[in-house]
């Protein structure tokens, strides 16, 4: 499960076996999180409490365009 970017004490990561539609799955302190990118929106929140899904949301917003560019890469055709 490679690493797209680390902010804010987040790992970011996108799984070789991801599928669409477009997301990201979010790890810290044994938590497990996936959140949509289109539109931002949490599928699962892993244990993730308000306040931390709210910088969670924040940081994806600030890196929406890379998020989806690591996507798009990644699955070209399911993007």
């Amino acid at each position: 499960m490679p690493t797209v970017l680390r902010e804010g004490g987040y790992q970011f990561l996108m799984f070789t076996s991801d599928h669409p539609p477009a997301h990201v799955h979010v790890r810290r302190e044994g938590k497990l999180a996936k959140v949509m990118l289109n539109p931002i929106e949490f599928e699962r929140t892993g244990g993730f409490s308000f306040g931390e899904q709210s910088k969670i949301v924040d940081i994806i917003r600030t890196y929406h365009g890379f998020l989806l560019a690591e996507w798009n890469s990644r699955y070209p055709s399911e993007g």
